[in-house]
């Protein structure tokens, strides 16, 4: 048996400004779930259950598996994209000519569409709702942000038993085991993290023990060469920067740091703010995540609520996950966050 290490995520399901209905959203799925078209629950129409996501990309979500356990609600999702292709490399081999001094031999490169009646998926989630509690996992270009738009879509225009006046939050928090009361009152947050460049190469092994994981909008933060040039245009000018771009190695990169805190005595909309923050951070990054407070600092571990767990796959290398397996990890993970009194029962 095959098994890959992936991360358990943790939101919160919680009112907005206005009341949510009294159900969980454990039982909130359910009663969607059990909504009837022609007498048919929605369980055996999984037509009805595709979420189109109204983007550029055409991107629609399936609800593909979805099982009532009794004692949660357990789901798969999986991200397509209308018009999709796929690459792939004939092994067929063919004299090409490449320019007026090279004729290589070379495999063809072609895209193909889906076979007829199929989809290329994009990107796989596994989530489970428990209580309010909600747990997933996730993989390639499935986000935090479409499993939420899909919930909500679900509960709100598919079904409608949540008002779409109603609130609908999914909140990451913070692990408490980590922010003990000691550090006082939380000031910022710093992501900590290995996380190789895209397209670029570390100046240094010494540079690249330093690299760091980061949010796309805030906290400390490396924006590396593309992200960067931007940035370094504004403080030297493009003249400048472009010659710097210019006589950088093929071991060098362009990196700008910056911080972001929030400072001062704590308002109420400060506080919303923070919790968007805190989203934010929990939704871009897998990197560590330390904080910082008036009284002191978490330097180790990671303060969002989430951790690693084994996942089995069906066969090596594949990009799915066993079905069973991941509901009964998950199941783990929220026994032991209640256990460990970071989440309620």
């Amino acid at each position: 048996m095959s098994n890959t290490y992936l991360m358990v995520h943790y939101r919160r399901f919680e009112m907005g400004k206005k009341p949510l209905p009294s159900d969980s959203l454990e039982s909130l799925c359910r009663k969607a779930l059990q909504t009837t078209k022609d007498g048919s629950a929605l369980w055996s129409r999984p037509e009805d259950r595709i979420f189109d996501v109204e983007d550029v990309d055409g991107r629609r979500i399936f609800l593909n598996k979805v099982a009532d356990l009794s004692s949660a609600v357990f789901g798969e999702m999986c991200l397509a994209q209308n018009r999709d292709l796929q690459a792939l490399l004939s092994m067929k081999a063919s004299a090409v000519r490449l320019s007026n001094l090279t004729t290589a031999t070379v495999y063809n490169l072609d895209e193909r569409q889906a076979p007829s009646g199929s989809q290329f998926i994009r990107g796989l989630a596994y989530w489970m709702a428990i209580g309010d509690n909600l747990l997933f996992v996730k993989n390639n270009s499935m986000t935090p942000e479409l499993i939420r738009l899909y919930l909500e879509w679900l509960l709100k225009k598919r079904t409608g038993v949540v008002s779409t006046d109603d609130g609908f939050q999914l909140n990451a928090a913070l692990d408490k085991a980590q922010t003990s009361a000691d550090i006082g009152e939380v000031r910022s947050f710093r992501l900590a993290g290995k996380a190789a460049p895209q397209m670029v190469m570390p100046a240094s092994s010494k540079s690249q023990e330093r690299e760091v994981k980061t949010s796309r909008r805030i906290g400390d933060r490396i924006a590396e060469m593309q992200q960067a040039v931007p940035i370094v245009e504004a403080i030297f000018g493009k003249k400048r920067t472009a010659s710097l771009v210019e006589s950088l190695g093929p071991k060098e990169y362009l990196a700008v740091e910056a911080s972001v805190k929030v400072r001062g005595r704590r308002t109420e909309q400060s506080k919303d703010e923070f919790q968007r923050i805190t989203n934010d951070i929990a939704d871009s990054s897998d990197a560590k995540v330390q904080i910082e407070g008036r009284d002191g600092k978490i330097a180790d571990g990671d303060a969002i609520l989430r951790t690693r767990m084994p996942f089995h796959l069906p066969y090596e290398g594949s990009n799915l996950l066993e079905f069973d397996n991941v509901a009964d990890q998950l199941q783990e993970v929220y026994s032991r966050f209640v256990k460990d009194g970071k989440i309620p029962a």
